[in-house]
């Protein structure tokens, strides 16, 4: 986990690092600052980043986010001395599962900023009582129940002024589920009145009206069925009085809890006609091609694809060893009872046993693994720096044996030029001239500084299909890959660490927003390399 402190031109001020940040910045905010916080496979954190806040768990889907110290605001909504002074005590550690996935209170964000992005739950609406810092829609999620008062801290609240089209949103960032709410509404009577309607609506477009009363008291809407939704959506406010005077949300809490993936299980993933593909719309090509989420702590996370029943699997051992287990999807004793297995670690060392033999795995190290080979098993050497296993297997006819191969063993194949913008090396691990496989080819293919194609002009393999992994990436880079026909050509935004899936009849190429790595994996009907249909950059479409 790292947190910095950057000033508004990204200089940065200030930088700690570990499994969990217990720190005092020692130094005066200014106009632009921010704290930036990333983990690797991190989506929850346990986060206080000043002691006049309180301490609340956020989802970070990115893995990432970014808090701008709000210095324009801070004596309208924010509790006096907030990020005020020259020290700064700063907490943030990754949530525990009881802590992230728990009944609790998840709308609750005392960060949530205006237009921020990437950090939930994040409040937003249609409309802002002149555009005042003291009616934002954060502060109806920030924990502060105080409502017989209005205008600045404590009396702080969302407001749309006296308008009968208001709408409101908690989005959460995913799917959580929910079963009560609870409205504080602002009661600064006389000069308040209050809705005495309004409209719940779920993402699946259900809708649940709330009754209210004009009092202070918290006023709870249970749901008769437990819920599952991305937002909660507040339209339809109907007010106690006619004409419309001043009503206002001080607080709404969500008692629920957040939905945990369960990546345990192998995902099956069906093949595709290119004649369908040409229909599907940006969502159902990631969800169909793209593999997110690959490396998660103490996890194997497996998709098996019909295309030449290749399986693609990430597994990141942390605290415990994990064993590769076949499941019922394989229908074997063992998971490689009729298969073979390459692997690359892509993170810390680790190390991997085969049938009680040991084998130190090193940052780019390599290793085949040959059918027949029963008990497997990954674990972690140190906990600060985890190994990332990729791991591709396909099925195979005979056993081969297990060869251990770090990247110096690899075959280096030089190719493309500085003037084409694809120099790269392509590492070859599992591949005919290194070593015997059935039908498995595996490498590591790294692309110079200053160029940004993996391969270009691009071609098809009618007789194999591939799966490629992207890494060593930024945050904020991306590969733009293609693929999809020749005549008919599609592309999907990939981020660091996520994994694709290319058939044989697509075209395999891709283009980053700067150098990068891949790693390539092949299966089908034979291992010639030359066996490539190129196909002439003019005659894309």
């Amino acid at each position: 986990m790292k947190l910095r402190i950057l000033d508004k031109n990204n200089n940065e001020l200030f930088v700690k690092q570990g499994l969990k940040i217990d720190c005092t910045y020692e130094g005066e905010y200014s106009v632009g600052d921010k704290i930036y916080i990333s983990a690797n496979n991190c989506y929850f954190f346990k986060i206080q980043l000043d002691s006049a806040l309180k301490e609340t768990v956020v989802y970070a889907p990115s893995g990432s986010f970014e808090y701008r110290i709000p210095t324009e605001v801070l004596e309208r909504i924010y509790e006096e001395g907030a990020f005020a002074g020259t020290e700064h005590r700063i907490r943030v550690s990754e949530a525990t599962d009881e802590e992230a996935y728990g009944e609790r209170n998840i709308s609750l964000n005392p960060y949530d900023l205006q237009g921020q992005k990437r950090c939930y739950p994040h409040a937003y609406a249609n409309y802002v009582t002149r555009g005042e810092p003291c009616f934002f829609e954060r502060n109806a999620i920030d924990g502060v129940l105080e409502n017989k008062g209005h205008g600045n801290f404590p009396y702080h609240s969302w407001a749309g002024g006296a308008r009968d089209d208001l709408e409101y949103y908690v989005d959460f960032g995913t799917e959580v589920e929910v079963e009560k709410l609870v409205f504080y509404l602002r009661a600064d009577f006389p000069h308040d009145t209050y809705w005495k309607n309004i409209d719940i609506e779920f993402s699946d477009g259900e809708i649940v009206t709330a009754n209210f009363e004009g009092v202070a008291d918290g006023q709870e809407v249970v749901l008769k069925e437990k819920k599952i939704t991305r937002t909660i959506h507040l339209t339809n406010f109907i007010q106690a009085v006619f004409p419309l005077s001043w009503a206002a949300l001080s607080q709404i809490e969500v008692y629920g809890r957040y939905i945990k993936e369960d990546l345990s299980k192998i995902e099956i993933r069906s093949a595709s006609n290119p004649k369908d593909v040409k229909n599907y719309t940006t969502e159902r090509l990631r969800e169909e091609f793209r593999i997110a989420k690959l490396f998660t702590k103490d996890n194997i996370r497996m998709v098996y694809s019909h295309i030449d029943r290749i399986i693609t699997a990430g597994i990141m051992p942390v605290y415990s060893e994990l064993k590769l287990e076949a499941g019922k999807e394989l229908a074997a004793d063992y998971f490689l009872q009729r298969r073979e297995m390459g692997c690359i670690n892509i993170g810390g060392k680790g190390i991997i046993t085969v049938d009680g033999t040991e084998y130190e795995m090193n940052p780019r190290d390599g290793i085949y693994i040959g059918m027949g080979n029963k008990d497997i098993s990954f674990k972690c050497v140190d906990i600060e720096n985890p190994p990332k296993f990729y791991v591709s297997s396909c099925p195979a006819h005979t056993s081969y044996p297990v060869v251990k191969i770090d990247i110096t063993k690899a075959k280096k194949v030089p190719c493309g030029s500085k003037e084409d913008c694809n120099k790269r090396v392509i590492n070859q691990y599992i591949h005919p001239e290194v070593m015997q496989s059935c039908q498995l080819a595996m490498g590591l293919t790294m692309i110079d500084v200053g160029s940004n194609w993996n391969t270009m002009p691009c071609h098809t393999h009618d007789r194999r299909m591939e799966v490629y992994l992207y890494l060593d990436m930024d945050e904020n880079d991306a590969v733009f890959h293609m693929m999809g026909e020749p005549d008919e050509t599609r592309h999907i935004i990939m981020h660091n660490e996520e994994a694709v899936i290319s058939p044989s009849w697509s075209i395999h190429t891709g283009v980053g927003t700067k150098n990068y790595s891949f790693i390539w994996a092949m299966c089908g009907e034979n291992q010639e390399f030359d066996d490539m249909d190129f196909i002439e950059t003019k005659d894309l479409k």
